[in-house]
């Protein structure tokens, strides 16, 4: 065997121990399925992702290990494959030995001379229970009678639900990147930037009742709430800020506040006298016990059932009797 060869052998020998590395220690998978459906090597990641040995994952169809529900479209990158395509970012999930089931995105390139495609799979379960929960809070969000308003660490609008629209009057796409300010009365002294600055902290400000502003210019009152919003990081990175108008509330409480005080008034005019009351014959005033003398007609309008005896005034030569 000459150098040459010599090298070249060694060089090959270096390249499949590079390759065998790469297969046994990426930590996403890596297989070459045959094209009868039948994976013909699997590296461990596979085994460790979905809890099955290389000789049950390799024994059986690999669409056994689908769930029923993304078994057509399977079957479906998977003959496009056989036809000669790439299989790109193609995402179904996997039944784990536990029970549970995995979410996978796929990538696959056939070799048709050899009936064989080369695979790699990236585990995405973790993405996918965030996408759900990112899209049910969404539709929380949307559905809510509340407005609902994303804003920046600076009071910059950057969200604006169905309800924020038909509290103010504004479209989304008309407060975009518009300052949370526009909503305040002109002259009406506000802590929004004191607020901002309690949620930089963490901390959230709960229900407190302030005036806003609608497109039209009249004003609505509101109580509101602001809490953090953080990244995946933990750091807070804006504010989310929640509005429920509640002007007809404070119109009947208004309403409610100056019937209690006409009730007030009223009870007060209708306490009633006992006993005797002096009113003198000539100028018909009335004796009002503390020393003073008052028009009938006023005592009659305070409601009082005592029963009248004639008593003549200081001013008609008789003292009031006892």
């Amino acid at each position: 065997m000459t150098y040459d060869s010599e090298r070249r052998l060694r060089s090959r020998r270096l390249e499949d121990l590079e390759r065998d590395n790469l297969f046994a220690l990426s930590l996403d998978i890596l297989l070459v399925c045959g094209f009868d459906g039948v994976f013909r090597q699997v590296n461990p990641a596979m085994e460790h992702l979905l809890g099955y040995t290389t000789l049950e994952l390799t024994s059986r169809p690999f669409i056994e290990y689908v769930i029923p529900e993304d078994r057509p479209a399977t079957q479906e990158q998977f003959a496009h494959c056989m036809g000669g395509d790439r299989v790109v970012t193609f995402e179904n999930r996997f039944r784990h030995a536990d029970g549970s089931s995995r979410w996978l995105q796929w990538n696959g390139t056939p070799d048709l001379e050899r009936q064989v495609i080369y695979a790699s799979a990236r585990d995405i379960t973790d993405r996918k229970r965030v996408e759900a929960e990112v899209a049910r809070l969404a539709a929380i969000v949307e559905s809510s009678e509340d407005a609902i308003i994303g804003v920046s660490l600076h009071g910059v609008i950057e969200t604006w639900n169905a309800a924020a629209e038909e509290m103010f009057g504004w479209r989304a796409a008309d407060v975009q990147d518009k300052p949370l300010a526009i909503l305040i009365p002109p002259g009406h002294a506000d802590h929004l930037m004191q607020t901002l600055d309690q949620i930089r902290h963490g901390r959230r400000v709960s229900h407190y009742e302030t005036i806003r502003r609608r497109r039209e210019g009249d004003i609505i009152n509101v109580s509101l709430s602001v809490s953090p919003v953080r990244d995946m990081a933990g750091q807070v990175s804006g504010a989310s800020v929640i509005m429920r108008d509640i002007t007809e509330r404070k119109k009947a409480e208004a309403e409610r506040m100056n019937l209690l005080q006409q009730l007030e008034h009223t009870l007060a005019r209708s306490k009633r006298a006992t006993g005797t009351i002096q009113i003198c014959p000539v100028c018909h005033r009335v004796h009002a016990g503390n020393g003073h003398w008052i028009s009938i007609a006023r005592y009659l309008e305070d409601f009082t059932d005592a029963r009248p005896v004639e008593s003549r005034c200081p001013d008609h030569g008789q003292a009031a009797g006892p």
